[in-house]
């Protein structure tokens, strides 16, 4: 409704729906990381692996739309012990995301990173690409299924249901859809 406009009382439901589907695409979380004394050597390792890490994308070729940088940083590294504070050096660390359609290039993916670059790998984690028309289905069957519950809300306070006030949906995730 537009800002001010009053609706009159209004109930919230959310609707849900779930499908079986065979997953299309994986998820992959490559972590470089590096400690070293000083925090300017620690980046410079990071700096120089995340290079040869799209290097690597490259040669596989994924897709840079397919890669999401998740974080940067670098911080000290210290440990804590009866006799007081320690300082182990200087800790950077590069993540980022991958999508990936071709289950092929998953155990190329992995294999490499973590052989040549020394890699932590998250994954794959599996799901529904945002374009599989599975999701279009489901966002039906959530609809219809928001629409009963909110139905039998109305019956249920002797109310008739009126018109859709307000709809949302949740975001597809840190990747937009891919061009068709």
């Amino acid at each position: 409704p537009e800002r001010g406009v009053d609706v009159g009382p209004t109930v919230t439901v959310i609707g849900e729906a779930a499908l079986r589907a065979e997953p299309d695409e994986a998820i992959v979380l490559v972590t470089l990381t590096a400690l070293d004394t000083a925090p300017g050597e620690a980046v410079d390792d990071v700096a120089r692996r995340s290079r040869a890490l799209i290097a690597l994308l490259d040669e596989l070729q994924i897709p840079s739309a397919d890669r999401f940088t998740s974080g940067v940083s670098v911080q000290e590294d210290v440990e804590h012990s009866s006799r007081g504070r320690r300082s182990l050096g200087h800790r950077a660390v590069s993540a980022l995301t991958v999508r990936l359609g071709d289950p092929d290039l998953i155990g190329a993916l992995i294999g490499r990173a973590t052989t040549d670059l020394d890699a932590r790998i998250a994954g794959p984690s599996w799901q529904i690409a945002p374009e599989n028309p599975v999701r279009l289905e489901a966002a039906r069957q959530a609809a219809a299924d928001g629409r009963r519950k909110a139905q039998a809300h109305a019956e249920g306070v002797g109310a008739t249901l009126g018109a859709l006030v307000r709809l949302a949906e949740r975001g597809p995730g840190k990747f937009p859809r891919r061009a068709s």
